[in-house]
């Protein structure tokens, strides 16, 4: 759940922080001399610059450069001193998650319990198994299986109508990425041409993505069927970039695995 989503996301994290701390700590404005100290008098801010012996020297209109040097040191000090604190604490952060003995994640419990028990116990919903488990439940409800007529099988048994789907399909089983093929909803049924190939779950993220797959982008007619049906997702707010996944290929380029691979690493995990 939580736990294994922060010790995936703190490592980028403090790569984030070291690429800033990096830049900042080679900014020529830091080896300025002297900081700067800002007064009001009667509402109107005056600007002075402190020197490394105590003293004050005013910063007129005329300084406006060394103003801005000086606010630039002032804002890069600061940033550098929060990032290395920040990188402080999310390093303590990594020791203490990846720290105890025997199981101490809660989506490592109900795998690591006896076959007996899991035959009586689903489960917890808020573990990243139960949750899936409800995803799942979920569209098998509204699966319409009268449809699911296709002539190639997948490694979960089920038959799709391509061997590209089937591509698709075994390489999400083999990244353990949820999946539900060609789902009618029940409330809200999609029509023939706005029906999806693949409805997709991020375990880590939680997020409900479509996918589908266009594959004989070759042929004009086929292309042109295919405008239509992105319009016709994008009325059922199902819109490439934000929460559609649409892959390619032609007859002089065949779908990869190496190209759904990258898809899935990058959208899925």
């Amino acid at each position: 759940m939580n736990k294994k989503k922060l010790q995936a996301e703190l490592p980028k994290m403090l790569k984030e922080l070291d690429q800033l701390i990096s830049y900042i700590e080679k900014q020529p404005v830091l080896l300025e001399k002297g900081s700067l100290v800002v007064c009001a008098k009667e509402n109107t801010p005056l600007v002075y610059k402190s020197t490394e012996d105590g003293r004050r020297e005013y910063l007129g209109k005329d300084k406006q450069e060394e103003i801005r040097s000086l606010a630039k040191k002032a804002h890069y000090s600061k940033m550098l001193a929060a990032a290395r604190k920040e990188r402080d604490q999310i390093e303590k952060c990594i020791k203490v998650l990846n720290s105890g003995k025997g199981i101490t994640d809660i989506d490592d419990v109900y795998p690591s319990l006896n076959k007996v028990i899991r035959k009586t116990e689903g489960p917890f919903t808020i573990t990243d198994d139960g949750y899936v488990s409800r995803w799942l439940k979920k569209y098998n409800v509204l699966r319409d299986r009268n449809e699911l007529n296709g002539q190639h099988k997948t490694l979960k048994g089920e038959y799709v109508k391509s061997k590209s789907e089937v591509i698709i399909a075994d390489r999400l089983t083999y990244y353990g990425v949820p999946y539900v093929y060609e789902v009618t909803a029940a409330s809200d049924p999609f029509q023939d041409m706005s029906k999806p190939d693949f409805i997709v779950l991020n375990k880590r993220t939680r997020e409900e993505l479509f996918w589908e797959h266009l594959g004989k982008m070759g042929d004009p007619k086929y292309a042109a069927r295919n405008q239509i049906k992105m319009e016709q997702f994008a009325k059922q707010g199902i819109i490439m970039g934000k929460n559609l996944i649409v892959s390619f290929e032609c007859g002089d380029r065949p779908l990869s695995t190496e190209y759904v691979d990258s898809i899935i690493k990058q959208l899925l995990l």
